[in-house]
């Protein structure tokens, strides 16, 4: 097991954080996905059904939780089997987006465990950084536990 990343806890002092962009691609190595860095045109991340590949850019993200949002938003198209062409229609495309990002919400963002710490005071910068994702997708998960009828008081 790789080392957890640290982060600052109450009062400044030190503490380990769980998620972390090193264990997401063991996990994609485990899984026989090949994650290829790669100059891309006009996505910094993509995925490709066939020979089970993530071609990323890494220059094109600023921050682990950038990039760690990014590739677990790519396996979870792996997982749960929602891919499209780059032609297809834009409602086929919303709805495969869709699907990947529950599944990647339900995989990484356990609902128990937001819930606690949304109880216990966490603030949407805190959060993000302790499932190491951006805070726009600790919104969507947020959102999207709502929307299944789950509550956070």
């Amino acid at each position: 097991m790789t080392a957890p990343r640290a982060g600052r806890g109450p009062a400044g002092k030190e503490r380990t954080l769980p998620y972390t962009l090193e264990q997401t691609e063991r996990e994609l190595a485990e899984e026989d996905i090949l994650v290829l860095p790669t100059p891309l045109r006009s996505h910094r991340c993509l995925a490709l059904q066939d020979g089970r590949i993530v071609g990323v850019d890494p220059a094109r993200f600023g921050t682990e939780a950038e990039l760690r949002t990014a590739l677990i938003h790519e396996q979870a198209h792996f997982d749960s089997g929602t891919f499209y062409l780059p032609y297809s229609p834009y409602q086929l495309k919303c709805q495969a987006e869709y699907r990947t990002d529950k599944a990647a919400i339900l995989k990484n963002i356990p609902y128990a465990e937001l819930a606690a710490r949304l109880r216990r005071g966490d603030t949407l910068p805190e959060l993000a950084e302790y499932f190491c994702v951006t805070e726009a997708f600790v919104q969507k998960a947020y959102e999207l536990y709502r929307a299944m009828g789950r509550r956070f008081e």
